[in-house]
């Protein structure tokens, strides 16, 4: 598909330093004027410059919307007004090239002229959450596809990176009092889709991690967000040590709001590219905490520095000094006790003590070197064998104390997070972050150890998996499966069967897709008759948009049931027969009860569309 957008010069290098700078919207005060059921804005397009880190940092040329008069803001002014409302919008371009305006309620998208003020007036008729947004292209995010873009349109030379700040939250309430919610919209900035290297910079709010707003509740507090994604790009949002209830999904012109029932619960929630949630949790313990996209790509410093002219140039390199490693779409929480808080009585019980081992596995003629986890329960004897990847499975129970004792045997720091796990702050994983004030989780120095303890609440399928910054460890090995059994479950391999997908090697465009720690996995044998508990998890590095899928003849999804997400199980209207497809991002596990009625051969797919990519195990039932 050929797509045919504007493209006009950014302009001079005296146009660029004339250009106003974007401020970053904290999305708390709504634009405009609200006065007798009818809201009126004067809404301006303009050239901006941004500063995604700290001012003075490096900076980006990019357009903006402004209220007319003031500043321009990244993400654009919020339109926030009660269901039924009459907003009168006033849109002036003054950019050298025609805009399409889509996003307010109109079928088509509304075009713009160079120089000319457009007014647009509609109903908000449908509670939810919502964004407007601005491009020179006349397709949709959803019409083009991420594929078409970056085969068709030139990021780096054309304005459509310059134009990706060009949206702004639309958040339409239901009658009665505003809630009390926080609105967070994504921002990227590409570069190098068709030159590279590639670099993509992201942000909440107008801001990247460690600049990005620090958050602060109390334990006991209801807590909501929206979280919007009108950008390129798509996210895996992921929230360490709670649940958070999904309220409503949607995109730029529908939202669907879940009833109670049929409300997910999850610890990682996909956004494609243009779509939209909203979601409420209950801190439950007190520490810091950590709101991320699990892809690497959108949490992990860069790899290689841009190039650069010149020392003060707009992509020249950046570092920072924030103890945590991470840079782009993070948000930092702190969370104090609450006057209702108690700390919680040790039970009494002696805890269970196993030893994690990190160790390197050294090259072969055949492979490069890499790393693993090797688990050991004292009393039994120590082995000096190189550890599996993935990690073989750490298996506790639901309300029994146990202590890990992670022995770091790498000749560089690291550091394990207990994905999807409820356990205190301190514990969690992250170093130069997680804890409470004054302690503070340290990092894991090559020799050292780290004794992490745990009483998890819940059954289901979670995640172990290094959050040291480098993406090496990742791709080197550093993860493996965390299952959780209710007391007096035995957990047994012949019915219980994991599948982890990852990458070998940081170079996601060469690097193999992995399943179980192999690109070639053995055919695996299943019994007529048998019900199994398949336990899927994703730890790859961006492969975000993967589906598992288990096919038979002629390629047809056989049937399975739903049981859990993220290790939490599916109530009743949930826990339903469906076909055996299911899209699964980066840092979700979900949870099928699969039982085959008869001989033959299947095959399990695992996709990763956007990379096309794609790796098959056969299954056998005899």
């Amino acid at each position: 598909m050929l797509i045919s957008c504007a493209v006009a010069a950014w302009g001079t290098d005296e146009n660029r330093l004339a250009a106003a700078t974007a401020q970053a919207n904290n999305n708390r005060v709504p634009a405009g004027e609200l006065k007798n059921g009818v809201l009126t804005l004067q809404l301006e397009m303009v050239p901006s410059t941004w500063y995604p880190e700290q001012q003075g940092g490096r900076s980006f040329p990019v357009y903006a919307f402004a209220e007319k008069g003031k500043a321009p803001q990244i993400p654009g002014p919020m339109i926030r007004v009660p269901q039924g409302t009459e907003v009168r919008v006033e849109l002036h371009n003054p950019l050298p090239l025609t805009m399409y305006v889509r996003g307010f309620r109109t079928p088509e998208p509304v075009p713009v002229a160079a120089g000319a003020t457009t007014q647009i007036h509609f109903t908000a008729a449908s509670p939810g959450t919502f964004y407007y947004s601005a491009r020179s292209c006349k397709l949709s995010i959803r019409e083009i596809g991420l594929l078409p873009i970056t085969e068709d349109l030139p990021m780096g030379e054309s304005p459509f990176s310059i134009e990706s700040p060009l949206s702004g939250a639309l958040i339409v309430d239901p009658p009665g009092a505003v809630p009390d919610d926080r609105i967070f919209v994504i921002t990227t900035w590409m570069e190098g889709v068709i030159t590279p290297p590639f670099h993509e910079v992201v942000a909440i709010n107008g801001k990247s991690w460690p600049y990005s707003e620090r958050l602060n509740y109390r334990t006991g507090d209801s807590v909501h967000w929206r979280v919007l994604n009108p950008s390129l790009s798509d996210h895996a949002m992921h929230l360490h040590g709670f649940y958070f209830r999904v309220d409503s999904t949607g995109e730029q012109e529908g939202d669907r709001i879940y009833t109670p029932d049929q409300s997910p619960h999850a610890v990682t929630q996909y956004l494609e590219p243009g779509s939209t949630t909203s979601i409420t949790w209950i801190p439950e313990r007190p520490g810091r905490w950590l709101f991320h996209c699990h892809m690497t790509a959108h949490m992990a410093p860069e790899q290689e520095s841009p190039p650069s002219d010149s020392p003060d140039s707009h992509l020249s390199a950046h570092s920072t000094d924030d103890p945590t490693g991470m840079l782009g779409l993070v948000l930092g929480i702190t969370v104090t006790p609450g006057p209702d808080y108690r700390t919680a009585q040790p039970s009494g019980q002696k805890p269970r003590q196993l030893q994690l081992f990190v160790r390197e596995i050294p090259p072969t003629r055949f492979s490069l070197a890499r790393m693993g986890y090797l688990i050991h329960e004292p009393g039994t004897k120590e082995t000096s064998d190189p550890p599996p990847i993935p990690g073989a499975p750490i298996v506790l129970v639901r309300g029994e104390t146990t202590e890990i004792t992670v022995i770091n045997q790498l000749h560089e720091p690291t550091a394990v997070h207990w994905h999807g796990i409820e356990l205190e702050s301190y514990f969690d994983g992250v170093p130069g972050w997680g804890g409470d004030s004054p302690q503070v989780t340290p990092s894991i120095p090559p020799g050292g150890s780290f004794l992490a303890r745990m009483t998890p609440p819940r059954a289901g399928t979670f995640i172990y998996h290094t959050h040291w910054h480098d993406i090496g460890q990742i791709t080197g090995g550093l993860y493996g499966p965390l299952i959780v059994l209710e007391p007096g479950q035995k957990f047994d391999p012949a019915l219980d069967k994991i599948f982890i997908l990852s990458r070998e090697g940081p170079e996601e465009d060469i690097s193999p897709q992995l399943l179980n720690g192999t690109s070639q996995p053995r055919p695996l044998v299943l019994q007529a008759g048998t019900k199994y508990r398949l336990r899927f998890i994703n730890i790859g590095t961006n492969d975000s948009d993967s589906i598992v899928s288990l096919r038979g003849e002629g390629g047809k999804p056989v049937s399975w049931r739903a049981i859990a997400k993220d290790g939490w199980t599916l109530p009743d209207s949930q826990a339903t027969f469906r076909q055996a497809v299911q899209p699964i991002t980066v840092g979700e596990t979900y949870d099928f009860e699969f039982q085959p009625d008869h001989a033959g051969e299947l095959t399990l797919q695992a996709d990763m569309h956007f990379l096309m990519t794609r790796i098959s195990q056969t299954v056998t039932i005899h």
